[in-house]
Order: structure tokens, then sequence, then C-alpha cells
């Protein structure tokens, strides 16, 4: 019996995620400031050290609070998902369907709500969060019932 469990995300995985973000916003920061860069280096004024300081800070704060505050909290009746402050809970008997397939292709959880949301968690290190949910969820249906029941619901 679980009672509760603390399942962490992958580190790889978020740094993965992170490294779109960061890269993204180091192009937009400097792509605005541009122009202070283009001088040599010996003729930098502060502000060009200030931005790179500041972009550097922020980049370290995020991979940390990411790397902190991402993970599951495996319940009795419920899945916990932990994303920095924001906390999603999703009860195991309002999972109708879980994509067995699509979950072990892409290493990700991928199943739909009893209001027909896709919804996706990624894989733990040993998928103890997808075993979990397959015991657990007992009003899954199979593909044919879900997309009878389903029928705008694309799988």
């Amino acid at each position: 019996m679980i009672f509760t469990m603390k399942v962490r995300v992958p580190a790889w995985r978020l740094l993965l995620i992170l490294l779109v973000v960061i890269i993204f916003g180091a192009g937009v920061v400097f792509g605005f400031t541009f122009n202070m860069f283009l001088k040599p280096i010996k003729e930098w004024g502060w502000q060009p050290y200030a931005i790179i300081a500041i972009w550097f800070v922020i980049s370290a704060f995020l991979i940390v609070a990411a790397l902190l505050g991402s993970y599951y909290e495996v319940e009795k009746r419920y899945v916990i998902v932990h994303k920095g402050a924001q906390k999603l809970v999703y009860n195991y008997s309002d999972v109708v369907y879980i994509d067995e397939e699509q979950s072990v292709k892409k290493k990700m959880v991928c199943f739909y709500t009893r209001q027909g949301h896709a919804r996706y968690l990624m894989f733990d290190s040993k998928g103890v969060l997808y075993k979990v949910m397959l015991a657990n969820c007992k009003d899954r249906l199979s593909k044919e019932e879900f997309e009878s029941r389903y029928p705008k619901v694309k799988l």
C-alpha cells in the first residue's frame, strides 16, 4: 500500500527544458542590448557587465528553483504535481484512459481525465509514477471505449 511517496523528476530532463528557456531569454535580453556589445571589450562600460551578471543570476535562480520545486507526491487516492509554487492534484478516480504505448515511447505518463483533457507527466528515473498510476486508476477504459465515449478527443 502506498500512503505517501515523494518522487523527483529527472534533473537532466528539467535542465533540457530550462536550457531552451534560458537560450530564448538570452536571445531576447542580448538582442535588445546588442549595440552595447558591439564595442571592443576594453571600451565597455559597466552596463554590459551588469547585463551579463543579472542574466547569469536569474538563470542560476531558475535552475535551482526548478530542480528543488519540481516533484510528485504519490498518495493513496491521488497524485500531487509540484511545479514551483503551483500544485496540481489528479485523483486516480478521474483518470479514464492511460495511453500506455505513448507513455512508454515518450517517457511521459500520458493520461486523459473525465473531462477529456490530456495530461502529460514526466517519468521519474525508475518509472514509479507510471506503475502506481496503472495500478491505482481502477476506472480506466479501453482504447475503443474511450474513443466511443469521447469522439472529439484525438489520441
